[in-house]
């Protein structure tokens, strides 16, 4: 027999053993067998050596069996056994760390929580269908025009999509915007209030929770008044009372029958109460075709019907309206979109945006984690070794160290839970208005197992890394050399710098994103409005048309109102405007007699707004040239009228507008002197420049519904009530309806902007927390494996600023690593916040340069104290302990 057979004879035999000790052993047990050989080779001693080493095999085996149970349970018992007792000892060692399990609990509860926090809003809001009957097949419908791609709908074309739109199963239509005068139950309030057809909740498939909803004979002329409660102001009002069917209410100064209460979480718009529409038919603004009163249709298509189709119809519609009333319908078509678009369309990408950063948190807490892993992992390699050499395998060592971290993972869950549970009660607590759906958010059974199986995934995704590491080592070499490990050491810290620059980069991208939109929401604020809004108080009066039926009767209160107003002590102003500044709602079609004439449909849109003589000055708007109205512009006066310096512009270029004569509507409209000019206000919206504004006298443009905006002193606090009583004394029934400052209605506008930089810059600040945690940890443990080496230098001389720098370079070098890698991820991923951001480019260089600084300074504050206790070291001191 050869040698080589003979070995392999051997080798063969050796595979009785177990896996471990064949790793330990076999090759010195080789190298054995061929010594012996080579002195004294032979068949027989060949064949006793491989028996030998089968029976030595077989009894290792059978010891490891009785013994190795104390250390790792056995592999062939019941998985779930198994995974039991894995979860014991995981216990049991993260109890022993306190200190390493309290930061690993608070880091993940700290991402999981703000994940969980997020999801539950993305949910609510966003996943959670509409509570409509087949909400996917609804779509929100409006008129259309060269100048405004969305404009309300006349009520006469509605009633022609009725029957001729054959994408329809059944169409409806509704103003959610209108507001009533509630009187007879304690004080006159402001309530708003809707108007609908009667088949618009039949559309919706909703069903009163008590009561009836509109029946066909309730939307006529002249039939008994009946209305809708809200779900809340049903409660809010009548105490949730289920006798309030019957009872009857006055809206602006009619009874209403109430037939039924709305249910919960059923909200088209904010109305509190609804009332048919078809009681209105015969008024000037819904029989008149070329009126647009504020009212919305609502379409529910037949199956399988797309919005193509849909548009289809509805152009074939428009083309014969336009041929059958040209003069009302020219330029009109109508076009519309998926309810859930409109409803979610505007939070949409803001709730998005805020998701995608929670989840970058978490990639942060995750790394820390790791990081903190693989530094306890040095401290357990002896451990490890010595259950490998006693038989465990080296999966079974992952199993149980991921088992460790899955567990860690669940406890910081529940932590996150608790903590998003707190920041959604938060949320709702401060019940921020742009946010849709608000009152459906909750924790509910998905939430919480978003929340398990996020903790699930964490767990492995932060403990794989550290487990594979720690098991993957020379462990019987650590037993050896008396577990130095140096080898396993360096490569640890090879890991944990390279975690260290992904969450470098990851925490960039975070602090990159809040910035942009710090710097948006700065250049939307800084937006010059055109008027002063400091020290300014509005409130709507709106006069039953029943009570004051005549123009001259509305004309006298509100100027009896201003009276009495300008009376109060602390007010310096006072005003009486249709419209307020960033809210504008009336827009026209005009025609200027010194232009050429354009075709019928095709004139241009301007804002228009009906003011009193002191509107200009109590706001401080500019007057650009001429003058603004004076008590000379009497009812029965020659019409005049103000316009924004945009419109001058826009239509005389160079050319004086003074004195040009503009004609609003149809041609029977009388024509319009221009007698000045004022700067420009952002009318339509923060973000949105002016399309151009006129402005009438109250006393030649009579209405029935009017902001009073005074001016008072600074520090005034008892204007409102001052405010309140002056209406009052006029008439008991006239509520003063949203009372509040200007400056907070301007404030309004950005909510949404606001809400994503506040939670977007929250976010930014936990990530640069998390991020200088990391760089402490990962320079410490630097410092630490590196104690020899910095002995050694500092003995040889070394001046202790070198060491200083030394450390120093190291931070930079990963932190610039980190920022250019971050920083490329975040010019790709610019797109995204490019919708929600104003005046600033998503690749804005200010900003990646502010937040490279910021992040470089963070990274050198975190190594100063290892770089101080580096440059302190005592070389004696360290060389022995070596």
């Amino acid at each position: 027999m050869t040698e080589a057979l003979a070995v392999l004879l051997f080798r063969l035999a050796t595979l009785a053993m177990p896996a471990s000790v064949r790793a330990a052993w076999g090759k010195e047990m080789t190298a054995a067998f061929r010594a012996t050989w080579r002195r004294r080779p032979g068949v027989r001693f060949a064949l006793r050596a491989s028996a030998d080493a089968v029976r030595a095999g077989m009894a290792e085996r059978w010891r490891l069996k009785q013994t190795r149970a104390d250390w790792f349970p056995a592999t062939r018992r019941p998985h779930v056994k198994t995974l039991w007792q894995d979860l014991k000892y995981g216990a049991r060692t993260l109890l022993r760390n306190p200190g390493f399990t309290a930061v690993a609990v608070l880091t993940l509860g700290l991402g999981i929580g703000a994940n969980t926090a997020i999801f539950t809003v993305v949910n609510s809001v966003l996943l959670r269908p509409l509570p409509y009957r087949e909400p996917g097949r609804l779509v929100i419908l409006w008129e259309t025009t060269k100048e405004l791609p969305q404009i309300l709908v006349s009520y006469p074309n509605f009633l022609d999509w009725r029957g001729r739109v054959r994408s329809f199963d059944d169409a409806a239509i509704y103003n959610g915007y209108s507001q009533f005068t509630v009187t007879g139950k304690d004080a006159a309030e402001r309530v708003r209030g809707g108007l609908a057809s009667a088949n618009l909740f039949d559309v919706l498939g909703v069903r009163p929770a008590i009561g009836r909803g509109f029946l066909p004979a309730d939307d006529k002329v002249g039939a008994p008044p009946v209305a809708l409660l809200s779900d809340a102001y049903w409660k809010r009002k009548f105490g949730a009372d289920p006798g309030v069917l019957g009872q009857t209410i006055t809206l602006d100064g009619t009874s209403h029958t109430i037939v039924g209460v709305l249910p919960p979480r059923v909200r088209l718009t904010q109305s509190e109460i609804w009332i048919p529409i078809g009681l209105f038919a015969n008024t000037e603004q819904f029989q008149e075709r070329a009126n647009h009163p504020g009212t919305i249709g609502l379409a529910r298509l037949k199956p399988g019907v797309t919005l193509a189709q849909m548009q289809s119809d509805l152009d074939g519609l428009y083309r014969q309206l336009r041929a059958d009333h040209p003069a009302e319908n020219a330029g009109i078509s109508a076009a519309g979109d998926w309810i859930a678009n409109i409803v979610l369309g505007r939070i949409r990408p803001a709730l998005y945006v805020l998701a995608g950063a929670v989840g970058l948190v978490l990639l942060i807490c995750c790394v820390n984690v790791a990081n903190l892993l693989l530094g306890r992992a040095a401290g357990r390699q002896r451990e490890l070794a010595l259950r490998v050499a006693i038989g465990a395998r080296r999966e079974r060592i992952v199993a149980q160290l991921l088992t460790e971290s899955v567990l860690l993972a669940l406890v910081g869950g529940a932590l996150g839970v608790v903590l998003a549970w707190g920041g959604v009660q938060v949320l709702l607590t401060l019940q921020p208005g742009n946010i849709p759906r608000l009152v459906e958010i909750r924790l509910d059974a998905p939430v919480l197992g978003f929340a398990l199986l996020l903790s699930l995934v964490t767990g492995v995704a932060f403990g794989l890394v550290p487990a594979l590491q720690s098991a993957g080592g020379n462990l019987v070499g650590v037993l050896r050399d008396g577990g130095r490990g140096a080898t396993s050491g360096r490569h640890s810290l090879r890991m944990r710098s390279t975690l260290m620059v992904a969450e470098v980069a990851l925490a960039l991208m975070l602090l990159v994103g809040a910035g942009l939109l710090i710097r948006s929401f700065q250049k939307l604020t800084s937006v010059d409005l055109g008027v002063d809004p400091r020290n300014v108080l509005v409130g709507m009066v709106s006069l039953p048309t029943q009570a004051y039926p005549k123009d001259e009767e509305r004309q006298a209160l509100f100027t009896g109102l201003l009276e009495r107003v300008r009376a109060i002590p602390q007010v310096t102003d006072a005003a009486l405007s249709s419209d307020l500044p960033v809210n504008s709602s009336w827009q026209t079609g005009v025609t200027f007699e010194a232009l050429p004439a354009v075709a019928p449909g095709s004139e241009p849109l301007l804002n228009a707004v009906i003011a009193t003589p002191e509107w200009f000055g109590t706001l401080r708007m500019r007057v650009i040239a001429g003058r603004v109205f004076g008590t000379t512009d009497a009812q029965h006066a020659p019409p005049v009228m103000v316009i924004s310096r945009s419109v001058a512009k826009r239509f005389f270029g160079d050319k004086s507008a003074l004195g040009q004569r503009v004609r609003m509507g149809p041609p029977s409209a009388p024509w319009i002197t221009i007698v000045g000019v004022v700067d420009d206000v952002r009318d339509t919206g923060m973000s949105v420049e002016s399309r151009g504004t006129m402005y009438l006298p109250l006393a030649q443009a009579p209405a029935s519904t009017m902001w009073l905006a005074v001016r008072t002193t600074p520090g005034a606090v008892a204007v409102g009530a001052a405010l309140r009583k002056a209406v009052e004394a006029i008439n008991k029934d006239l509520p003063l309806a949203s009372l509040g400052t200007l400056d907070d209605r301007v404030s309004g506008e950005v909510a949404q902007p606001r809400f994503s930089m506040l939670m977007l810059g929250i976010f930014a600040g936990i990530a640069l927390l998390l991020a200088a945690i990391g760089i402490y940890g990962v320079i410490s443990y630097s410092v630490a494996q590196r104690t020899h080496e910095l002995g050694v230098r500092i003995a040889l001389g070394a001046n202790r600023m070198s060491v200083v720098g030394m450390v120093v370079r190291q931070v930079l070098t990963m932190t610039g690593l980190g920022i250019a890698i971050g920083g490329v991820a975040a010019l790709l991923a610019g797109s995204v916040l490019a919708k929600l951001l104003f005046g600033v480019r998503s690749s804005d260089p200010v900003t990646f340069v502010a937040v490279a600084l910021v992040l470089t300074a963070v990274a050198l504050v975190a190594a100063a104290v290892p770089a101080w206790r580096a440059a302190r070291l005592d070389p004696v001191t360290a060389l022995r302990a070596e």
